[in-house]
């Protein structure tokens, strides 16, 4: 088989395995370390907060150490640090074990996911968006079967410290094989250029950094997690207070992360036939509409809507701005260029914070929604008048 397809698989399968394991497992285990070690909520969810941050502050950490040890180097030390973050998190009895394991979390996710990911994939495939659109699709899907592989291990293990133990050893065994396994030296932009879309003009990162479009394109990609934490936030407090009862609140979180995942897949399907422009300003609609549905949504059409408008808008959003990128700026920058709109998009992270403070004093989140929408229309203006950027003559 091709070493690019099983590159392909290797860094899927990573992904889907780090999401799980991280993100969409830490708010289902923390009821019960909650329970168990008498912390109170404030406690809990700082140790969420420093798992965000420490995700977004670290984001430019891969590109550099890809560029200066290589790709299997930094998915090796990945692996390290997600070890230390599950050994911690199983063996914690106090806040300060399960903070410091939640930032390392936080790190060994930036180092083994997207960053390092769509890097390997934009060497290998001469067009990259199927294949970067199927690597986030199985990606995505990690936050749709995380809840269930949470159960079924707690059911075998007795424990939630069982799970925080298989968790690190399934996390560790797939980044060790995908930097072992992984192909890491071919390099298709070394080529004459084979896909039309991507430029062949001769980009720097800094170059770069400085057009419009790329502010654009960051704030694009900032919008996306903006909408999608305020969703997996409050959304189901939100529906709760407007008359839904919480477990079909709470169902709405599992339809959008179906609808997320397949919009990446689709992504990577239309973009042969339109232009990747196009889809970016289709996903930032979207993601209008899920809000406005989200602030007014008081029985399941509008529930519906909702869902369906932040699922499809952040999977489609994801892609298409991670594929402008490339598209614009070409595949030799394309490492730093993705790695700083992820640190940018760490903004996200205050986003439950804002809703919190509509809710305390204007008495419902339904005016930070409303705002949101208004912020994210701005991005989609600014994508339907965006053009392909030219390097300046030096």
């Amino acid at each position: 088989m091709n070493r690019a397809w099983v590159t392909l698989a290797l860094v899927s399968v990573l992904f889907f395995v780090i999401t799980a394991a991280t993100f969409d497992s830490l708010g289902l285990v923390l009821p019960a370390m909650v329970a168990e070690l008498g912390w109170n909520w404030t406690e809990a969810g700082l140790g969420f907060t420093l798992l965000a941050v420490f995700c977004g502050i670290t984001a430019t950490l891969p590109a550099w150490l890809i560029r200066h040890f290589g790709v299997r180097a930094n998915l090796l030390a990945g692996s390290v640090v997600m070890a230390a973050a599950y050994l911690c998190l199983a063996n914690a009895h106090g806040v300060p074990l399960y903070y410091l394991g939640a930032s390392l979390a936080g790190l060994g996710f930036t180092l083994l996911d997207t960053v390092p990911g769509t890097h390997l994939l934009a060497r290998l495939f001469p067009r990259p968006a199927f294949a970067i659109g199927f690597y986030f699709t199985i990606g995505g899907l990690g936050a749709v079967f995380g809840p269930l592989l949470y159960f079924l291990v707690t059911g075998a293990s007795g424990h939630w410290r069982g799970y925080w133990l298989a968790a690190g050893l399934v996390t560790v065994l797939a980044g060790v094989a995908a930097a072992f396994l992984a192909d890491t030296r071919t390099d298709v932009g070394a080529r004459a250029e084979a896909d039309p879309d991507i430029s062949t003009e001769s980009w720097s990162a800094r170059a770069a950094l400085r057009t419009p479009q790329f502010r654009i394109l960051a704030a694009a990609y900032s919008a996306f997690l903006f909408c999608g934490i305020t969703a997996n936030s409050v959304s189901v407090a939100h529906l709760v207070q407007q008359g839904a009862g919480a477990p079909l609140a709470g169902s709405m979180i599992a339809i959008s992360g179906i609808a997320n995942a397949a919009a990446r897949l689709a992504g990577g399907l239309l973009t042969r036939f339109i232009n990747a422009r196009l889809l970016l300003a289709i996903a930032l609609a979207c993601l209008v509409g899920g809000l406005l549905a989200l602030a007014e949504a008081r029985g399941l059409p509008m529930m519906l809507v909702y869902a369906a408008g932040i699922g499809i808008g952040y999977g489609l959003a994801f892609f298409a701005s991670t594929i402008l990128l490339l598209d614009y700026f070409g595949r030799g920058p394309y490492l730093e260029l993705f790695a700083t709109v992820n640190l940018i998009s760490t903004v996200g992270a205050v986003a439950p914070f804002l809703a919190g403070m509509s809710r305390d004093r204007l008495g419902a989140f339904t005016p930070f929604f409303l705002g949101l929408s208004l912020l994210v229309s701005m991005v989609l203006l600014a994508v339907a008048l965006m053009r392909p950027p030219h390097r300046p003559a030096p």
